[in-house]
């Protein structure tokens, strides 16, 4: 049975001060913090109890090079279950070489445990304010992602994950990896403040999900914060399973999937069980494009690319 408990992730008198001083102020103000702090009015939010019956079965087989990964969070949850405790775990930096799926296998870990999922590509990011918001003083001042994220999650505890957080671009003053330093400690995490609301949240309970390419990116005490995985290339075998279930998604997901057949052939999944997850998903899509277009339902070996092909577009 959960033991789901409900916090607050602002005073709820607080918020109120925030919507009485905005009556005097300009409309275009008032557009920018008026929907959240209507979201925040009511500060209850659900401090989620996962179940300790979860199965974490086809997150293995599917994600098999993550195994010390979903160990971590599989002994948490089997844990904090016995203590009939809300679920709470330790940010996780996911280091790897570009493709191997650390994105996907973030999103479907939190579908696994029951958990929302945001997304914030550290890549594209480059200043503080888009996490931690801009003072209404600036023309575009507004809410960040974090506040955000937190008015809008029916829990206090959504997973967040921070993509590609090697790849920060900001500014020393505006260095977006500055809110970090504070959100992801618990201790100084409980007294976030957006600077556009101005007012305190807690996101301490926050389940918090990094992903990089390059650890020597990341500042040292940022990566102290995190307990970092190492993710390597499955093994042909291992990958074996993984192309099937690459081929199975994309023939459910698909527009073009209800013409190709149901299963990959064993050559065709062996010749794709050297490659990473992401090009093996650009190799199914352009492989279906031939076959279809030679009338056929089934892919074939030399309907897949040139093995000399590299693929370095887009994410699984």
């Amino acid at each position: 049975m959960r033991n789901n408990q409900i916090l607050n992730i602002a005073n709820s008198c607080d918020v109120k001060r925030r919507v009485n001083s905005l009556k005097n102020r300009s409309s275009d103000i008032k557009v920018r913090l008026g929907p959240i702090l209507k979201k925040l009015w009511n500060p209850e939010r659900i401090f989620l109890a996962v179940s300790s019956q979860i199965d974490f079965g086809d997150l293995r087989q599917n994600f098999p090079q993550f195994g010390e990964v979903i160990d971590f969070y599989e002994d948490t949850v089997r844990t904090l279950a016995k203590l009939d405790a809300a679920f709470e775990i330790s940010p996780i930096l996911l280091q790897g070489d570009p493709g191997l799926g650390k994105t996907y296998f973030a999103s479907e870990l939190a579908r696994t445990i029951g958990l929302q999922f945001y997304e914030i590509s550290l890549a594209t990011t480059t200043a503080s304010f888009a996490l931690s918001g801009g003072s209404t003083q600036w023309s575009e001042g507004s809410p960040g992602f974090v506040c955000n994220t937190l008015a809008e999650s029916e829990y206090i505890n959504p997973f967040i994950l921070i993509d590609e957080i090697d790849k920060c671009s900001g500014s020393t003053s505006y260095d977006p990896l500055n809110a970090f330093y504070g959100l992801l400690e618990s201790h100084s995490a409980k007294r976030f403040r957006d600077e556009a609301l101005e007012i305190q949240l807690d996101a301490s309970k926050i389940v918090w999900m990094a992903t990089s390419n390059y650890l020597d990116n990341i500042p040292v005490p940022l990566k102290s914060r995190m307990r970092i995985f190492q993710i390597n290339q499955s093994s042909p075998k291992q990958m074996e399973i993984v192309v099937r279930k690459i081929y199975e998604q994309m023939i459910n997901t698909k527009p073009y999937g209800s013409l190709l057949s149901k299963y990959l052939n064993d050559d065709v999944v062996k010749r794709l069980s050297t490659k990473n997850p992401r090009e093996v998903k650009l190799a199914i899509e352009e492989s279906s494009y031939k076959a279809l277009r030679a009338d056929r339902a089934v892919i074939k070996l030399n309907d897949l690319p040139n093995d000399r092909s590299k693929y370095h577009v887009g994410f699984v």
